[in-house]
């Protein structure tokens, strides 16, 4: 799976956002263990110094021009909630000052949550950069007219160009951007029908497009591709072959370790206990029971095999009937 994310998504983590910073160290994690491949252009690594302060200035103004004065009017004296709310308004005026002052150091020292994980991916991550010869390409482009871009800007060809080039014959792009070029005037979930006819012609292969970073977790976070690490899926696998309960509370231990886990593991790890006497046997002591609670206990209702779902309700059934005896 191939991956690009636009500088605009990177940006958001500076804005008035749903998404979650973790959400974007998965899909780069998910590149560092080899399960998909996220190209890093430098044409997003510069758009996206020249615009954080652009973007944090704007995100502070919003924030700032929000009143936490509560307006009470006089004849509201009599009651007694009046007072309680004036003191509450004293309190978070005072909060709010002191988290802007917190701020206002973070941002010039780039110590912002952001900041730290980005600063960390660009690092890691080798971006493909805007060459001569990549340059040359885009002005014939733009000087032609084909999407994407506007008004002669230059940004969004270079790094599809760049994707052009990078990404092998054969395999889909998924591409997560805000940007109205990329996408279809018709439809807006769809890509823009040059650029699909162009990535199907070239490259042999399909354009998937995501406006959100959600979006695209949603409907592929799920799957191997995104949930995958190559320790955590050795564990799962010797779960399945542990030979001892005492080596069963060991990859157990070590499977603690990880936060999350998808579906399909969830179905080996539990597969593995029906398998496997020395895991299955052991499914009501405690620490296998406490992860098994928390990693499969919440994904039974969309487990499809009746017989992993009974294991795990006679799980919940027998530590239920302990407690209350």
């Amino acid at each position: 799976m191939h991956v690009f994310i636009d500088t605009n998504i990177l940006l958001n983590f500076f804005h008035f956002t749903k998404e979650e910073i973790d959400a974007l160290s998965n899909v780069f994690a998910s590149h560092e263990h080899g399960a998909a491949t996220v190209h890093l252009t430098e044409q997003v690594c510069d758009e996206f110094l020249r615009n954080r302060e652009n973007k944090i200035r704007d995100a502070l103004k919003k924030f700032k021009d929000v009143k936490f004065a509560a307006q009470l009017p006089a004849f509201m004296k009599q009651y007694e909630e009046y007072e309680q709310i004036r003191q509450k308004s004293v309190e978070l005026q005072e909060l709010t000052k002191a988290i802007s002052q917190k701020v206002d150091v973070d941002v010039v020292e780039n110590k912002l949550l952001p900041d730290t994980l980005i600063r960390d991916i660009f690092a890691k991550n080798h971006p493909i950069p805007t060459t001569a010869e990549l340059y040359g390409k885009v002005q014939m482009r733009v000087s032609l007219g084909n999407p994407p871009g506007k008004n002669g800007s230059m940004g969004d060809a270079v790094n599809w160009m760049a994707l052009l080039d990078a990404v092998p014959n054969g395999e889909d792009l998924h591409l997560i951007s805000e940007d109205g070029d990329f996408y279809s005037t018709l439809d807006e979930n769809r890509p823009h029908p040059f650029l699909k006819e162009e990535w199907k012609k070239k490259k042999q292969a399909e354009v998937f497009v995501y406006r959100t970073l959600s979006s695209f977790l949603k409907e592929h976070f799920d799957g191997v591709a995104f949930s995958y690490d190559k320790d955590k899926d050795a564990l799962i696998e010797n779960l399945a072959e542990s030979g001892s309960f005492a080596d069963t509370h060991y990859l157990i231990s070590k499977l603690e370790q990880f936060g999350y886990f998808s579906l399909k593991e969830v179905q080996r790890i539990l597969a593995a206990a029906l398998a496997n006497n020395q895991f299955g046997w052991i499914v009501t002591d405690q620490d296998v029971y406490t992860f098994l609670k928390r990693v499969a206990v919440p994904r039974m209702g969309t487990l499809a095999d009746a017989e992993q779902i009974d294991l795990l309700q006679k799980m919940l059934d027998y530590k239920a009937a302990q407690e209350n005896a």
